[in-house]
């Protein structure tokens, strides 16, 4: 599987709404691939297509690649997308932000001041694998001003910034579920 950096600097909301449109229209075209499949496969043929074919779409790249990692990359993109409006609305004199999404190094979520760094992700619980404490103690290493870790989880709805206990530094935002 080839992961790719992408690194994408936007300074508004409409520059958001963009990527957002390119992340939409790759999970149609995935979508319209996997009803073809459906239709014309047995249910173990389906599953080794999913795993092992490029039955997907890069979110923001014109190639393709397996359905599950197009799944998994559209909501970690989606939560960077999500916590980056966040930041416009809370912090208005952000200025440029950088989005470290794939294999990029450094914050998922840069301020081109260096002032603000985020951690992003998408999970089903943020507490499996410690994620969400990994991703605290990553950020509370940055040199920023402001730290967070944004997230996006079917189970907990929009909420204000908390610290959690293991940071005094770290804002956690729960961003609902797009």
């Amino acid at each position: 599987m080839m992961m790719s950096v992408i690194q994408p600097q936007i300074s508004s909301l409409a520059e958001i709404e963009d990527l957002e449109t390119q992340v939409s229209a790759a999970v149609e075209r995935s979508v319209k691939v996997l009803s073809e499949v459906l239709n014309r496969a047995s249910a173990l043929d389906v599953f080794r297509k999913l795993k092992f074919e490029q039955t997907g779409h890069h979110p923001l790249e014109e190639r393709r690649l397996n359905l599950f990692e197009q799944i998994n990359q559209t909501f970690t993109y989606l939560a960077s997308l999500h916590a980056a409006r966040w930041i416009f609305g809370h912090h208005p004199d952000a200025g440029i932000l950088r989005l470290n999404l794939g294999t990029a190094a450094g914050s998922d979520i840069e301020a081109h001041d260096i002032s603000l760094a985020a951690e992003t992700f998408a999970s089903v619980d943020p507490k499996n694998n410690n994620k969400l404490k990994s991703d605290v103690q990553k950020v509370s290493q940055t040199h920023a001003e402001h730290k967070y870790v944004f997230y996006i989880c079917p189970k907990h709805p929009a909420a204000s910034p908390v610290l959690m206990k293991y940071s005094q530094q770290v804002l956690v935002v729960s961003l609902g579920w797009p």
